[in-house]
């Protein structure tokens, strides 16, 4: 619950922000990177955690992608019937669901990350192909430290549909 009320603030506090600093449609703008971790090691770390979450999963490896969340994590997705994949064991299995169908992550561009105290988040975009099929999707990851040790506590995942999506936010009609 904790978890979801802060995913909550996140989203109503955060995505103007975000929406501000990372402008542009399907990756047309480059979006600045931008912080807010006064530590630069909690930045450095909490940049990293896209690249593994990439390289165990390319590699196949969904425990290690598994890993990155805190057992009682929640995943938000549009790729699962639910909506939610709960905890750290239903990550696993969705992963590796993903894994099995050959999915590859191209590549990720962290956009932004910010930290308070003991919590916090990291926007990015990624590339992929499902299937053959190229995609592209935004993350927003929000993080715990415990132990020293930052942990994915809530991931929402979303893959804009361009036949569907609005396609300029300048005024144009679509």
């Amino acid at each position: 619950m904790k978890a979801m009320v802060m995913v909550g603030l996140l989203l109503g506090f955060a995505a103007p922000a975000v929406q501000r600093e990372c402008g542009g449609v399907n990756g047309r703008t480059p979006a600045p990177e931008a912080t807010g971790c006064g530590a630069v090691k909690d930045d450095t770390a909490l940049r990293e955690i896209p690249e593994t979450w990439k390289e165990n999963y390319n590699a196949g490896n969904a425990a290690g992608v598994a890993a990155l969340y805190a057992p009682d994590a929640v995943y938000l997705t549009q790729h699962y019937v639910a909506g939610i994949v709960s905890g750290r064991a239903a990550i696993q299995a969705y992963v590796q669901r993903g894994v099995d169908t050959g999915y590859k992550v191209d590549g990720i561009e962290v956009l932004r990350t910010d930290c308070s105290g003991d919590m916090a988040y990291v926007v990015d975009r990624y590339t992929a192909t499902n299937a053959g099929h190229p995609a592209m999707g935004v993350n927003l990851v929000v993080l715990r430290k415990s132990d020293g040790t930052w942990r994915i506590v809530a991931h929402e995942a979303a893959v804009p549909d361009p036949a569907t999506a609005v396609q300029s936010l300048d005024g144009s009609k679509n």
